[in-house]
């Protein structure tokens, strides 16, 4: 039996350790969300978890570290919200239809938890040139899957399709961080049909 296979209070090393830095993740987004990341202290992020700095260090190097997997995390979950959503329409697929469905699944995935918006939107921006450049990265990564999923619905983007899908994404944000900052919120269906209407003047149909 190696070391990850033995039981401790009937659960693995392994699942152990996920519960863990799971708890970290968690209780970073929320204290991060509620104090900012700037003003927020590695103890501070312990002492929510329940956990020792011991333990954190275990798990990530760095305070940035975790906001990154946080971050991440947020990105994962509401990038898997967006495939389902897509996956769950009837072939062959109206755009407008997919489009809907799409930011829909985004912004609901985002809004589920006030905290995760904070975070995504807000407390990640100008932390470092690392946060900054990984921030980058995953945008690329989200006009990666907008772009295949327009190519699967039969719409092509209009232009350069790195820089309209940049636009696209820079709409996505921008609109979600105003909604997120208003005291009185529009419906999320308010800011899906302009969505919508906004990514419809980018494309071209097959």
């Amino acid at each position: 039996m190696t070391t990850a296979d033995r039981r401790y209070g009937g659960r693995t090393v392994v699942a152990r350790k996920a519960e863990r830095r799971q708890r970290f993740l968690e209780a970073a987004t929320r204290i991060f969300a509620e104090r900012g990341y700037a003003t927020c202290s590695l103890a501070e992020v312990c002492a929510a978890a329940g956990l020792s700095k011991r333990q954190f260090y275990e798990e990530f190097e760095t305070r940035e570290d975790v906001l990154v997997a946080a971050y991440d995390r947020i990105q994962d979950d509401a990038a898997a919200a967006v495939a389902a959503a897509l996956a769950e329409l009837t072939t062959p697929t109206d755009p407008e239809l997919a489009l809907h469905a799409g930011f829909r699944a985004y912004l609901e995935s985002l809004g589920s938890d006030p905290y995760r918006a904070q975070v995504a939107l807000i407390e990640v921006v100008g932390v470092s040139d690392r946060m900054e450049n990984h921030r980058r990265s995953r945008r690329h990564a989200w006009s990666v899957l907008i772009g295949s999923a327009l190519v699967d619905i039969g719409v092509r983007l209009r232009g350069d399709a790195e820089l309209t899908t940049a636009l696209l994404t820079g709409a996505v944000t921008g609109v979600a961080h105003e909604w997120l900052l208003r005291e009185s919120r529009p419906p999320v269906s308010e800011l899906v049909d302009l969505l919508t209407g906004a990514a419809l003047a980018l494309v071209d149909f097959d």
